[in-house]
């Protein structure tokens, strides 16, 4: 599979799991989807520099310390310290570590949206306000 259909589905996944994050009441929940949308957004980056697919799926580590070939190195310092903020907050789940969680999991995913942007095209809201009414 070419790399930017890997990157675009783990992209699509990413927003899913945020979807589903921001609709949960339950904090626990709320951090394993925060959680799991900062891991498939951080999955779509490194995809975009994997040429051939890996022959199995690497942990998360080590993605982390490959992101900097995807995107510039502040930008992947930032988004390692909120995945990695995330974390923390994901061993004490309360209603507070949820909003945080929350916070950060959507940072990364709106970072990771605007490197991937030539891939996966424009926000949706974006082409809403796009629409020609004729």
């Amino acid at each position: 599979m070419p790399f930017y259909i890997r990157a675009r589905t783990y992209f699509k996944y990413a927003e899913e799991q945020m979807s589903l994050a921001e609709k949960e009441k339950d904090p626990e929940k709320i951090l394993k989807f925060t959680l799991e949308a900062a891991e498939r957004a951080v999955r779509a980056l490194w995809a975009i520099v994997q040429v051939e697919a890996p022959k199995e799926k690497p942990p998360l580590e080590k993605i982390l310390a490959e992101i900097d070939k995807a995107c510039e190195p502040d930008l992947a310092e930032e988004i390692k310290n909120h995945v990695r903020r995330i974390k923390e907050l994901a061993q004490n789940p309360s209603v507070e570590a949820a909003k945080e969680a929350l916070i950060l999991s959507r940072q990364v995913v709106r970072r990771t949206r605007e490197v991937l942007e030539p891939i996966i095209g424009p926000a949706k809201r974006v082409d809403q306000h796009r629409r020609f009414y004729f």
